[in-house]
């Protein structure tokens, strides 16, 4: 089961709930009631004391409702963020998977990353956008409730502390620590000077580096949630440094050129020691299930292996193998299946042309081509 689900659409594109951003609505809510930092403003000759955070409104009920309420629409200020992003890509013909709003903040799902340097730093920079605009934005209605209601209304404490934590969230956005807005912007500019691959992992290596310090800075004060933050840009500048490694030198290969033809192929009727036996002899770790002359499933080692050994006698492989079949066409990109294999994780994807199997490409056929390609 998946732990994201989607809410609704914006502009065509699906917005999902990771069920980690439900954690963290509440804990957000919580950490704003307890404290508050009061900021005086003079605007046309006039001071305001304007409050941030919502430890003084009274009485609690209506604390806890203000700061549910700045919770809420802090990550809808996260996910038009994302947006942002979305809308640039879409301008230049990226296709948008979805957007998912996560303990951390939004991630939108693009179909591809840019190799255009200039193009990557214009979809990088509409999300720190966004949020400036947002930040000012609200910044100027806290102004004009200020007036209105006073300094210390709830409602100008509730806009004053969204514009605040808006712009923090654009100039932290904007550092330099990839795969982070200001990182990407970063790779775009060594991409303009660099081989692409070489880009990625310079800027990789930076972001690293910025993750480390935030896990320090974190744990010596800055708190539990700015450990998770390092921790996740860490990873996600290794993947995306593996990533880029692997599916660049692909580029310009098509699937034909690297898939295996000379296919063996077995019925739903095999039983399992058949198929292990096949296994054994032909090194092969997985074999497509052809039933009435069309593809029924593909069924692997790992599939055949969860069967308890007492009942392999009885057991054929259409009581094991695996149905839902991603499949790919022989004039796809090679690095097209390298990312489908990556996503959907598994290691071979039946080759289909015109409703027919043509032959499969695995996960070893397409290290061998990277091997080729780079030279190693």
């Amino acid at each position: 089961m998946s732990a994201a689900f989607q809410i609704g659409r914006i502009a065509g594109i699906p917005i999902r709930l990771h069920i980690t951003f439900l954690a963290i609505i509440p804990i957000v809510a919580y950490i704003f009631s307890t404290f508050t930092a009061t900021t005086p403003l003079e605007v046309l000759g006039r001071v305001y004391d304007l409050s941030y955070g919502f430890a003084a409104v009274e009485p609690p009920e209506v604390r806890m409702a203000y700061s549910f309420a700045f919770a809420i629409l802090l990550f809808l200020c996260v996910a038009l963020h994302e947006l942002g992003h979305s809308f640039v890509a879409m301008r230049y013909g990226i296709k948008i998977r979805s957007i998912t709003l996560y303990i951390f903040g939004g991630v939108a799902s693009m179909e591809d990353i840019p190799r255009d340097p200039s193009m990557e730093a214009r979809m990088a920079v509409a999300g720190p956008g966004v949020s400036g605009i947002l930040g000012a934005g609200t910044i100027l209605l806290s102004l004009q409730a200020a007036s209105l209601l006073g300094g210390g209304h709830p409602l100008t404490t509730l806009l004053w502390t969204l514009g605040v934590i808006n712009i923090i969230l654009m100039i932290f956005n904007l550092l330099p620590a990839f795969p982070m807005d200001g990182g990407r912007v970063l790779r775009a500019w060594f991409a303009s000077r660099l081989p692409y691959v070489e880009a990625t992992r310079r800027a990789a290596t930076i972001g690293k580096f910025f993750a480390v310090i935030m896990g320090f800075l974190g744990l010596f004060g800055g708190g539990i949630l700015l450990v998770v933050i390092a921790i996740f840009i860490y990873i996600a500048a290794n993947d995306e440094e593996k990533a880029t490694a692997i599916v660049v030198p692909l580029e310009g290969v098509k699937v034909r050129d690297i898939m295996s033809r000379d296919l063996r192929t077995v019925s739903p009727d095999t039983t399992v020691p058949e198929i292990m036996n096949l296994m054994f002899r032909e090194k092969h770790r997985g074999y497509p299930v052809m039933e009435g002359g069309r593809l029924a499933g593909i069924v692997t080692i790992s599939d055949v292996q969860k069967v308890p050994e007492e009942r392999r006698g009885t057991t054929v492989v259409g009581d094991v193998m695996v149905r839902a079949i991603y499949v790919i066409e022989p004039n796809a990109d090679a690095a097209e299946a390298m990312k489908k294999m990556m996503e959907q994780q598994i290691r071979r994807l039946p080759v289909m042309e015109d409703g027919e199997l043509v032959g499969i490409v695995s996960r070893s056929d397409l290290l061998r081509a990277i091997e080729i390609c780079t030279g190693w």
